[in-house]
Parts: structure tokens; sequence; C-alpha cells
């Protein structure tokens, strides 16, 4: 078992990369991000418009009402929105997969094409038990508020579920599957395929609405990319990191928001200002520092296992 801090290319981590190399020129990497962004943007205005369309159709001025509500995800209809915009990248994803690269939308999984399904919820019971712990001060001080009741929460949980599940494993397949195996496949440096990745994962999440902690956030969201990239290199597979994924954005979506962060479907709210920026800084510092901490737990397990 690898025994570095930093992700190598293993065996397991050659193996996951091998189906990229036959088409791993650097002109097709940066065709295929941009064809899969132009066709994600082009789904989304589509969508967009046809969100309009409807709406209006029913009444005067909801459709652009259901578009500011998406900005902020300020509504369960808001939340369900934005998460079915990232499945536009799928269509983008297997269209530059079998016609650039000569490969399976799967091969971005696994060298078997399959999930592994024990690791997944392994990694996702994982996540929501460690977030329901670190959650135990804010519940315990009542820091929260019940914005939903179960009865008004409960009948969208199955679709919400679906497009979460759809969202975060559409992410995973583009940052730490195309991206990953696409520059690992061409270049040996570990700053190219591990950092690159997650340096535009991060950028994606910038949003001024977080103001002068705009930044901040988009570092933590790159510290998260490191952490899911080098999970994925040590085991060749995108099943824990999409495990992972799922259950952190299940926890901070669908149970314990933050208002005016997609929270429009959260049970329940933590009693907290995006625009305050001394709490914010502290919030961001602090959850960044426990995930750094289990990561390095995990480091230190897998060491051992030598």
């Amino acid at each position: 078992m690898e025994t570095n801090m930093l992700p190598q290319k293993t065996a397991k981590f050659e193996d996951y990369t091998a189906c990229a190399v036959p088409y791993c020129e650097p002109w097709r990497t940066a065709l295929g991000v941009l064809l899969i962004a132009g066709i994600f943007a082009g789904g989304g205005y589509f969508l967009g418009k046809l969100v309009i369309y409807i709406a209006e159709s029913f009444q005067i001025g909801a459709g652009y009402m259901i578009i500011f509500e998406m900005a902020l995800g300020s509504t369960p209809r808001a939340v369900l929105i934005a998460l079915s915009l990232i499945a536009f990248i799928l269509p983008g994803l297997w269209l530059v997969l079998k016609f650039l690269h000569h490969r399976s939308l799967l091969s971005l999984i696994a060298p078997t094409g399959k999930v592994h399904w024990k690791h997944y919820i392994r990694a996702a019971v994982f996540v929501l038990v460690f977030s329901l712990i670190t959650s135990l001060p804010v519940l315990y001080n009542a820091e929260f508020t019940q914005q939903l009741s179960l009865a008004e929460w409960l009948p969208w949980l199955a679709p919400a579920l679906l497009l979460l599940f759809l969202q975060t494993t559409t992410e995973e397949l583009l940052f730490r599957g195309y991206l990953m195996q696409q520059l690992a496949a061409r270049f040996h440096s570990r700053w190219v395929w591990w950092v690159l990745p997650a340096v535009i994962f991060g950028a994606i999440h910038y949003s001024p609405l977080h103001g002068d902690n705009s930044w901040l956030v988009v570092g933590a969201t790159i510290l998260t990319g490191l952490i899911l990239g080098d999970i994925t290199a040590r085991f060749g597979d995108l099943s824990i990191a999409m495990g992972l994924h799922f259950a952190n954005n299940l926890t901070v979506i669908f149970l314990l928001g933050v208002p005016g962060q997609i929270s429009g479907l959260s049970l329940f709210l933590h009693d907290f200002n995006v625009q305050d920026t001394d709490a914010m800084r502290v919030g961001i510092l602090s959850s960044s520092g426990l995930m750094l901490a289990v990561y390095f737990v995990f480091l230190l397990v897998m060491r051992g296992r030598r």
C-alpha cells in the first residue's frame, strides 16, 4: 500500500488512468473541456428559458421569480432546478469521451466500469456520522431553526435525493474522473493531475454572495477537491469520492443548511449570516481544520497498512 503522504502514481492509479493514455494529447483534453462547458452552458440556457416560458404561461412574472429563487436557492423547487442543471454536463462528457477520446463514460468510474457500492456506502455513512457529531454543538446550543416541517420536507425527498446523486456523481465524473485521468495520462507531475482539477473545482464554486469571504470559500473547496483527488488516486477508483461528495452535499443542502446557500430544501437552518465576515471566516476555517484532521487520520491509517 502506498505510504507517501502525497498522492503518487500507484499501480492502482495507473490502471485507473490507462484508458486515457491512447488519446491523452493536451489539445484533446482542452477541446473536451471547452465542448463540455459549451454544452453545459447551452443546456442551462435552454432550461432557464423553458422554465420561464412555462411559468409565465401560468402567471405573468412567475418565470422571472423562479430564476431569482434559483440564484439564491431559496425554495425547494429552486434547489431541484439548480441540481438538475448539473445534468447537462453528462451529455457533454459522453459525446467528448465517445468521439474525441474513443472510450466509454463508465471508464471514468473504475477499470471495471462499475461503482464499488460497498466503498460508496461506507464513505457516505462515515461523512453522515462525522457530520452528526460535529453538528452536536450547534444542536445543543440551539443555534438553528426548523425551516420545513416533516410533512413539507418528505414529499420533496425522493426526487431531491435522485437529483443529488446525479449532481454529485456528475461532478466527480468530470473533476476526479475526466480531468484527473486525462492529465495523469499525459503528465507525470502531481501538481498538474492532482492540483489543477482541484483548483478548477474550487473556482467554479466562487460566489459573490459570500462577499469578502468568497475566495476563502474557494480555498476550502479546493481543499475538498485535493482530498477527493488524493483518495481517488490511492484507490484507483471513483467510488469513495462519489460517496463522500454525496453525503457531504446531503448534509449541507437537505439537513442543516446555511441561509442563502442553496438552502431552500434544508430541514434545519443554521442561525448564521453569510454576510458576517468574522463568523464566516471562523466557520470556514473550523470546518476546514476538522476536514484536514480527518484526512490526516486517513493518511496515517493508510501508512499503517504497509
